[in-house]
């Protein structure tokens, strides 16, 4: 429906509702380009986390032949096999 600037301008304007803000934010965060913007969408970004309403899924993959491919997490998986993620 609208473009990312629109959005941003929404966003900064209050004219989103509270659903519209959370799939906002959402998308930045999938992007992953919530990181580099300013502090307003930081915040609003680590706001809905705490409450569960966004999520920050990072997936990690095995980049070159030197990764350490025998590192175990807590639960006994390698963090950089992508096969665990379905």
């Amino acid at each position: 429906m609208f473009g990312l600037l629109q959005k941003m301008d929404r966003f900064s304007n209050g004219l989103m509702s509270e659903q519209e803000k959370i799939d906002f934010v959402q998308e930045i965060v999938d992007n992953g380009m919530v990181w580099k913007m300013h502090n307003k969408y930081i915040d609003e970004a680590l706001f809905y986390m705490g409450q569960g309403k966004v999520v920050d899924m990072v997936l990690r993959r095995i980049a070159d032949n030197n990764a350490p491919r025998n590192e175990k997490d807590a639960g006994g998986y390698n963090p950089f096999d992508t096969s665990l993620c379905g």
